[in-house]
């Protein structure tokens, strides 16, 4: 299901940070915006679910099993990588489109010959305006 989502820019800097953490080590995972969004909102929706239940106890915890299978469920999902691909060859595609629509209306104008402006015609003398002017 496709939706529109504005990030504020210091969230945008905290899932770019997340992301960058799977970039780093000797196995690197390069997991998309979506995917990482997706969790981040999983696990918060666990806290705040988790503080909501248990309103006197001051400290919220998760556990670190459920951050690891938020990760995986996540990260395997054969739907949302099939639909980030589809969304990466539909950008593709719009792009090489744009390239080709740019690119011709380029053609086409180097092509024809550009009428010139017909002359101007000169201002007519001793108009009204003139002989209430002198």
């Amino acid at each position: 299901m496709r939706r529109s989502l504005t990030v504020t820019a210091e969230n945008d800097k905290k899932i770019l940070l997340v992301k960058g953490r799977f970039l780093t080590g000797e196995a690197p995972f390069d997991i998309d915006y979506t995917t990482i969004v997706n969790i981040l909102i999983e696990l918060g929706h666990k806290l705040m679910t988790s503080a909501w239940k248990d309103s006197t106890n001051p400290a919220v915890t998760i556990e670190k099993t459920e951050i690891i299978e938020s990760f995986k469920k996540h990260f395997f999902n054969a739907e949302l990588k099939e639909e980030a691909v589809g969304d990466l060859v539909a950008e593709i595609i719009f792009k090489k489109f744009v390239e080709q629509t740019n690119s011709e209306a380029g053609n086409q104008i180097q092509q024809k010959q550009i009428p010139a402006l017909p002359l101007e015609n000169p201002r007519p003398t001793n108009t009204k305006k003139d002989n209430y002017i002198a």
